[in-house]
């Protein structure tokens, strides 16, 4: 199962989140309460000054209480006044508080709903009542809970447009990385990360010109080669001797493969053809008349469906089976199938295969890796050819040993 924290994604929305928890953690136990502190302060000092008032007189309560907000309920009406029932001692931090700066004895109630408080100072008959002395619980939780979310979603929205430049950058340097033509990667984001997609931007334009001018160059000598491969041709059908034309037409149409081979190396895009199926294709022309010396076997299960431009799918299976019937052994299995969505055709020999430190080798274009097979009309572009037709197709493309013996080359297609 995929991690999700394993994406940038999801590392800065987990390092924007957790911190932002953990301030908010630390406003509540520190913060919170040094301001619950001060607040029981202030009310002690209120309560103080409310009684001294009382003792003073009438008059002198009077405007105590009506600067300081406290007023003055006797014993027997403190729950009709509004004080919670039974009106005994509660328990929260600023009752708690509150009650160990005043004499022992003190009872302390608040109203968690409106923020009153409720005060029996020890020795004074009256209860004291003080309005909006504490904030709310819920009003507190509520304003607490409403930031700390909307802080999240802000986190969370700024790691989104943060990794979206380079998400759009790794889209486009994997289109880029299986032969695919790269879009231009919008420029945005900080100052840093527009600087790379710049300089992205500029490299893939440099390496496709690069590649234009391999391509025009390959095509345009492959293309010169063929009218002086075809005066060899006629020429060499017009020697005396038997042997000497034979090797002569052997040698030009060597060299006419060649240039076939340079032509579909230096193509940039999928065949135009028309799509055929792969499976009918198979059984049509590597079917019954190979199958009785068995050269090739056929083990094909994907169905109507798979389909691939005629060109392509037959330069595909011609370079596969001969370089298995060159450098490997028969017989050689062509399978197809269905699998999740995905058809996959599979070409495989039965020799030796290719060691495992040359595999990476041997799909590099111009390697070959048996060098006395130079000049027999291989020129190392068989599977390259075949990857990039693939790719160009929209399919992946795996080439490894057999685990019972041979080679195989693997491609996947979607459906």
């Amino acid at each position: 199962m995929t991690n999700p924290f394993n994406t940038l994604f999801g590392r800065l929305s987990l390092m924007t989140v957790s911190l932002i928890v953990l301030v908010h953690i630390t406003a509540l136990l520190l913060v919170d309460r040094e301001r619950g502190q001060i607040d029981t302060g202030h009310a002690r000092q209120a309560l103080l000054l409310a009684v001294q008032a009382e003792h003073d007189g009438a008059l002198a309560a009077s405007h105590v209480s009506a600067i300081l907000g406290v007023s003055y309920v006797k014993a027997g009406d403190v729950i009709a006044a509004g004080c919670p029932a039974p009106c005994e001692n509660t328990s929260g931090p600023f009752e708690r508080d509150l009650r160990a700066k005043l004499p022992t004895g003190s009872q302390v109630v608040a109203d968690a709903d409106d923020g009153t408080v409720w005060v029996h100072y020890a020795g004074y008959p009256d209860w004291l009542k003080l309005r909006n002395s504490m904030l709310p619980a819920r009003r507190f939780l509520g304003a607490s809970a409403t930031m700390l979310v909307l802080a999240v979603i802000i986190a969370l929205v700024g790691a989104w447009h943060l990794q979206r430049p380079l998400h759009r950058l790794a889209l486009a340097a994997r289109e880029f990385r299986i032969d695919h033509r790269a879009p231009v990667v919008e420029a945005s984001g900080p100052r840093e990360l527009k600087e790379l997609i710049g300089d992205f931007n500029q490299m893939v334009h440099e390496l496709a010109q690069a590649g234009q001018e391999r391509a025009v160059m390959l095509a345009g000598v492959a293309h010169d080669l063929r009218a002086p491969i075809t005066r060899m041709q006629v020429r060499a059908d017009l020697l005396p001797d038997e042997a000497n034309r034979r090797g002569f037409l052997r040698d030009a149409e060597s060299l006419s493969r060649i240039v076939t081979q340079f032509l579909d190396f230096a193509r940039e895009t999928a065949d135009s053809s028309p799509r055929t199926n792969v499976d009918a294709h198979c059984r049509r022309h590597y079917g019954d008349s190979l199958a009785d010396d068995a050269l090739v076997r056929l083990n094909l299960h994907a169905g109507d469906g798979f389909e691939l431009p005629l060109v392509d799918l037959d330069r595909i299976l011609t370079n596969l089976i001969e370089n298995a019937l060159t450098y490997g052994e028969p017989a050689v299995e062509i399978s197809t199938s269905r699998h999740n969505g995905r058809f996959t055709l599979e070409v495989r020999d039965h020799g030796g295969g290719i060691p495992g430190g040359q595999l990476d080798r041997a799909l590099q274009p111009f390697v070959r890796l048996d060098e006395a097979r130079s000049g027999d009309a291989h020129c190392g572009l068989g599977l390259a050819i075949v990857r990039r037709l693939v790719r160009y197709n929209s399919g992946a493309f795996h080439a490894d040993n057999a685990a019972d013996g041979g080679f195989v080359v693997s491609m996947t297609f979607p459906a």
